[in-house]
């Protein structure tokens, strides 16, 4: 099993877990579900989302991005499928709008739950991590989207 294999598998095992937090903290009424859905929902959304940022940033989806996210969540695109995916929803996922949208999530989880919102701070690193280096290479532009996307929620 290589590095990228075993970080992978320790996503999934602290997604999991993140998850689970997630349910605890709506069960003690301390998440908005009628405002924001469903708690679990909102942060595997938000991560998708930085996968499809940090994926697309330097212009190419190759397949074993892929593959990974696919692996991290269950999913079965090709590359083709996920390419057209990033298309319907690029505009939204590269406005402002939704990097305001990530730092008011990250403020809501620590209002919620502090030790939840490191835990996604370290599952955005993670993931991150996992997308840019799956391919063999990270090229300057997945690494700019990863900082950027780390100074959103770490700034908060």
């Amino acid at each position: 099993m290589n590095k990228l294999d075993i970080s992978a598998e320790s996503f999934q095992l602290k997604f999991e877990k993140f998850l689970i937090g997630c349910e605890a903290v709506e069960k003690a009424t301390l998440w908005d579900a009628d405002t924001y859905g469903e708690m679990e929902d909102y942060y595997a959304e938000l991560l998708v989302s930085i996968i499809l940022r940090t994926i697309t940033a330097d212009g190419w989806v190759s397949d074993r991005e892929v593959g990974y996210l696919n692996r991290l969540f269950g999913f079965d695109y090709e590359s083709g499928e996920l390419e057209q995916v990033y298309d319907s929803c690029s505009g939204m996922i590269q406005s402002e709008a939704f990097e305001q949208d990530l730092q008011d999530g990250i403020s809501r989880l620590r209002e919620c739950n502090e030790h939840l919102a490191d835990a996604f701070v370290e599952l955005v690193a993670l993931v991150s991590e996992i997308i840019s280096r799956s391919d063999g290479f990270v090229t300057e532009e997945e690494k700019t989207e990863i900082s950027r996307i780390r100074s959103l929620i770490c700034s908060h």
